[in-house]
Order: C-alpha cells, then structure tokens, then sequence
C-alpha cells in the first residue's frame, strides 16, 4: 500500500527516518465553519488517543482565537514509523474524514529538524 500523501511529503524531507522530528500543519476551515470544525477534531478524540500511540512525542491542534476558521497542528514523533503507524490509526481516519468535510483548501506542511 502507498503511503499516504502526507507521509510521502514528509519522508521526502527527512535526512535520517529514524531520527525524531517535527511538524505544522496549517489549515483553515471553510468560512463561518471552524467551530464545526473543532467539534468534530474533538469528537474523533484524535488529540487524546494519539497521545497514547508509541513514538508520539507531542501531539496537539489548536484553533485562533481571533480567526476561529484558522487551525495548526503541531506533532512530533520518535521516527518516520511511528507515524505511518499513527496514520493507520482508526482515531486517523475520522480526524481526516472531518478535515475533508470542513477544510477550504489544502493544507500546508513545514517539517521541522531539531538543531541539536
């Protein structure tokens, strides 16, 4: 099976898969629809049992408080398999299921590296 775009995009950019890394997701919801949105993140209890999931360092999505259609998700993962475990997750596949209901376009991906 493909791995799923998002994991592909990010595995592109890792030096080393098996090193710890980071990222942001930013998206935004569809006009007047981001408390929508943060429902159904929060239904999915995506935030929660992802935390229990081996490899997840940190895991979190937040929502702007003066724009509420904005959202960022800020993970970080032992390694590029605890990921791609996480995204076969069912906990996934119903958080995704919302963004692909709510969201106004594409998200963006920045990856990040520690300096250490």
């Amino acid at each position: 099976m493909p791995d799923h775009p998002i994991l592909a995009s990010i595995r592109t950019k890792l030096a080393d898969p098996s090193k710890k890394f980071s990222f942001l997701v930013d998206f935004l919801a569809q006009p007047g629809r981001g408390g929508e949105l943060a429902a159904a993140i929060a239904a999915a209890r995506v935030i929660t049992l992802t935390h229990g999931e081996p490899g997840c360092l940190t895991y979190d999505i937040t929502q702007d408080v003066d724009v509420p259609e904005k959202f960022v998700a800020y993970e970080c993962w032992a390694n590029i398999d605890a990921l791609a475990a996480h995204m076969q997750t069912e906990h996934f596949a119903r958080v995704g299921a919302a963004l692909e209901q709510y969201l106004a376009g594409a998200p963006s991906i920045r990856v990040l590296m520690s300096a250490e």
